[in-house]
């Protein structure tokens, strides 16, 4: 079977982005391979900016006026816009025969973001190298590395990520690595942070929308699909029958009550799920709680604890290489599946903590072998990321 690997690497701000663009052009280069470059230095919605980086740019380099347009960021097949998302003005070659020169892409980086203040850029290095994959359109990642960096609230987001493509074995331990020089490549880019794969599968009709044509999808995600939707209409009934040991208020209710600040989180989670056989990544804002199924599925419990709110909400996956079946539940019987719950103090983490606990017990007797025995196990290699 054909997998995408996609691998997060470290992109500290801290280091220019025409440094990052360089160093990463210089490994291609040092590997003997000659890139593709796609590029696109975007303006904002005018409600968000008081000037344009774009016209900044083109009055220094005129010669990049044919990479001007005015359109939205992402287009649906056949070129059109999604609904609601606004045109934007930019420079970009994306869609186009135009080439994006790397010294014209480094110059627009150096002056990111104070001189060139663009909203959102993004620059890829592709090569025949890193090998393909073909998933539904618009779903099949792009392999070379790719390097983002945009405005956002709370300063420059940025992101430096590569993915290639290999066969992988179904009975395989690991997957075979990548070509030496896209080997040297991503050495030469660090320590992953994080990695994910992607799998091609089998695609088969789905479920259709009522007056909808029927869509294709995975095969395992069509079987699972009636699983989840039964337990989605029967979460509240089964959070009654199990009886939460705690009973605890609306979270609106909850939310106008005097609730002192609460302590660190992580500590109460592994408490409660280390037993339970769960790893706990995060800490700011989210964790991930994972264990690995014998069939080689993963469950997750992730929990939006909200960098701001100080608000929890709760998500419990199974997961396979083409399928992912998650649960959206409350933390108390009386509330909406998708409400935030505010944290609280600590005792009161401690009460949410323990209801969640109680959740999972139910949905590992039920949920996980329901969708675990309607699929076939997984490969040995097979890790979603987090």
């Amino acid at each position: 079977m054909r997998v995408a690997v996609q691998l997060e690497f470290k992109a500290d701000r801290k280091e220019p982005l025409a440094d990052m663009v360089r160093r990463v052009a210089r490994l291609f280069e040092s590997s003997g391979l000659e890139p593709t470059i796609e590029a696109g230095f975007g303006d904002g919605p005018a409600i968000l900016r008081s000037t344009s980086a774009v016209e900044r740019a083109l009055k220094k380099y005129p010669h990049l006026a044919p990479l001007e347009r005015t359109d939205a960021p992402q287009l649906l097949p056949g070129g059109l816009p999604p609904a609601g998302l606004p045109a934007v003005r930019r420079l970009t070659n994306t869609g186009s025969t135009h080439t994006f020169a790397l010294a014209d892409v480094i110059a627009l980086a150096a002056g990111v973001p104070r001189s060139l203040p663009f909203h959102a850029v993004h620059v890829h290095f592709g090569h025949a190298s890193f090998g393909t994959i073909a998933f539904p359109a618009r779903l099949s990642p792009r392999t070379g590395v790719g390097i983002t960096d945009g405005w956002w609230v709370n300063g420059r987001m940025r992101s430096l990520t590569a993915f290639y493509a290999v066969d992988g074995a179904a009975g395989a331990k690991k997957l075979p690595d990548p070509a030496p020089p896209i080997a040297a490549i991503l050495a030469g880019l660090g320590k992953p942070r994080n990695k994910a794969q992607f799998v091609e599968s089998e695609m088969t009709a789905g479920p259709a929308e009522a007056g909808a044509s029927p869509v294709s999808l995975p095969a395992d995600a069509v079987a699972v699909s009636p699983i989840l939707r039964k337990y989605q209409t029967d979460l509240p009934a089964i959070l009654a029958r199990i009886g939460l040991p705690h009973d605890l208020p609306p979270a609106g209710e909850a939310r106008r009550a005097t609730l002192g600040a609460s302590g660190p989180l992580k500590p109460t989670l592994v408490e409660a799920f280390a037993p339970r056989g769960y790893d706990c990544r995060g800490g700011s804002g989210l964790f991930t709680l994972r264990r690995r199924t014998p069939t080689n599925h993963f469950v997750d419990i992730d929990l939006d604890v909200g960098t701001w709110s100080r608000s929890v909400t709760f998500m419990f996956s199974v997961r396979g290489p083409s399928f992912n079946a998650t649960l959206m539940s409350p933390v108390t019987a009386r509330d909406a599946p998708s409400r935030q719950y505010p944290i609280g103090d600590t005792a009161n983490w401690e009460r949410i903590v323990a209801n969640i606990a109680a959740i999972v017990d139910e949905l590992e007797r039920t949920f996980v072998p329901d969708i675990t025995g309607a699929v076939e196990p997984a490969p040995a290699w097979f890790e979603p990321g987090r």
